[in-house]
């Protein structure tokens, strides 16, 4: 009892310690949820003010909501029974070495340990805000150069940063295009990690180019940019791309949606002079094939819009992104994403480390609204299946866009999926493949790891995207960079 006694003033500090630094760490993760649910619901209700919902939409979000509450309730259950039993077993442990006298950690010593796990949890967001010097592009310093610009596109050339690497003239060229939504930073994770999918293709000397959309927020000729508009812009950008390395025709590399927008503008015929091999990664090409996306109640587009103090309305990137995040509600409520935060510092010793805050900066910061033509192509995608014949969702120049018209063009596909995407399923990113049975120039490899793992870690030991290994399906394959030598 006397042991007992003695751990208790170091015990009830701590608690305080760790009760203080839980209401900290749970209320910014509130904070932070609840601004995107408000943004989206000041929306909704303006919307259905001017255009109201009929009785069948107004009870299929009724019923959507309640499967997503349902959902996110169960996934918090589980995540809190799962902490509290951890805990529950910890500290009788502690308990029983205080009150024996054993070996061991004793109570005050626990509950100070899991004080320092939870309060490095709450000063998490400092570490999120300090990586923002090492995440992404930063195109004003000398590693990038600005090559060529559009009304609605930047291009800039990304250099190596590996030691002793030049870019070499013999490759051929590849321009990297962004999803619209998520931004372009996601291309360059953390570059001086070796975690940046871009520079690995410009350390290995290949002329390396992304497209980068300008900021919507203020250029007209964004907000009102349309699919037609974009095929255009990108056929000069990989014009230039050509000019700059001595004629060679460009490789386009598309991510997610940026995938798709790529496939669409190969398919319609136009860049046949100046592009002649198509990479895409994690792209959706039949979107009805994600259950968590095509499941969701189908509402008109005045649902989405924002309108910008130009007049010009866009689809709100913040309601978007919130779409998003309730595809995985039950690992998304403020509670589990505390507790999974806590795992993670426990587990490497308060120390997570700078890819987890720069992942945390990319879902956080990195939202951006769409061109409403845009985002509207993007819903049929997800909405409307690939016809029987292979013809796409979605037109062009108000012509069909057909698959197998790759065979037409000539243009090899290397298309890689995430065997554990949950957003981007393995179904969804070869739903195409099936037009395309017997041609030897579609090569479609399975990744591990989830939808951005090709991103976040390119040089993973398993699947690396420089070199040759076997895939998560068990198959002979090599990565997009090495295919990019390859062709060249």
């Amino acid at each position: 009892m006397f042991a007992l006694l003695r751990e208790m003033p170091d015990f009830t500090t701590s608690w305080w310690r760790y009760m203080l630094a839980m209401m900290r760490a749970s209320n910014r993760e509130v904070s932070e949820f609840n601004d995107n649910l408000f943004i989206a619901a000041h929306i909704a209700m303006t919307a259905a003010r001017d255009n109201p919902l009929s009785m069948l939409e107004a009870f299929e979000i009724v019923e959507h909501n309640v499967g997503m509450a349902r959902k996110g309730m169960a996934g918090m259950q589980g995540k809190m029974a799962d902490y509290a039993f951890d805990q529950v077993e910890e500290g009788t442990r502690a308990f029983l070495n205080t009150v024996l006298k054993a070996d061991g950690e004793k109570l005050g010593g626990y509950m100070r340990r899991e004080a320092e796990i939870m309060e490095s949890v709450s000063n998490f967001n400092e570490q999120i805000e300090a990586i923002a010097d090492e995440f992404g592009f930063h195109f004003n310093t000398p590693n990038y150069k600005l090559v060529h610009e559009t009304d609605a596109f930047e291009l800039y050339q990304v250099l190596p940063l590996k030691a002793g690497v030049e870019v070499r003239k013999d490759l051929k060229p590849v321009i990297l295009v962004p999803p619209y939504m998520l931004g372009v930073h996601i291309l360059a994770f953390l570059p001086f990690e070796g975690k940046s999918y871009s520079h690995a293709f410009a350390n290995e000397g290949i002329p390396t180019y992304v497209r980068v959309v300008k900021d919507i927020m203020t250029n007209e000729k964004v907000q009102t940019l349309t699919p037609e508009q974009d095929c255009e812009q990108t056929r000069q950008l990989c014009a230039k791309a050509m000019e700059l390395n001595d004629g060679k025709k460009v490789t386009l590399n598309g991510t997610c949606q940026g995938g798709y927008i790529s496939l669409m503008n190969i398919l319609s015929g136009k860049l046949k002079d100046v592009c002649d091999a198509l990479i895409t990664n994690v792209t959706p090409v039949d979107g009805t094939y994600s259950d968590a996306i095509s499941g969701m109640p189908t509402m008109h587009h005045d649902f989405i819009t924002t309108t910008l103090p130009s007049g010009n309305k866009v689809a709100n990137g913040y309601l978007l992104s919130l779409g998003m995040r309730f595809v995985a509600i039950d690992r998304e409520t403020p509670l589990v994403k505390v507790l999974d935060q806590v795992s993670l510092h426990r587990a490497t010793d308060l120390n997570p480390g700078k890819t987890p805050a720069a992942l945390f900066r990319w879902l956080l910061k990195e939202r951006v609204h769409l061109p409403l033509a845009i985002a509207n192509m993007s819903s049929h995608t997800f909405q409307d299946p690939i016809a029987n014949d292979g013809t796409l969702p979605v037109k062009l120049f108000d012509q069909p866009l057909n698959i197998k018209n790759l065979i037409e063009l000539n243009v090899p596909w290397y298309q890689n999926y995430a065997i554990k995407d949950d957003l981007v399923t393995p179904p969804c990113a070869t739903a195409g493949n099936k037009f395309l049975e017997g041609w030897d120039r579609l090569e479609s490899v399975a990744f591990f790891g989830g939808h951005v793992a090709i991103l976040t870690s390119p040089h993973g030991k398993k699947a690396p995207v420089t070199g040759s290994f076997t895939d998560a399906n068990g198959k002979a394959s090599r990565g997009p960079v090495k295919f990019q030598i390859d062709i060249s």
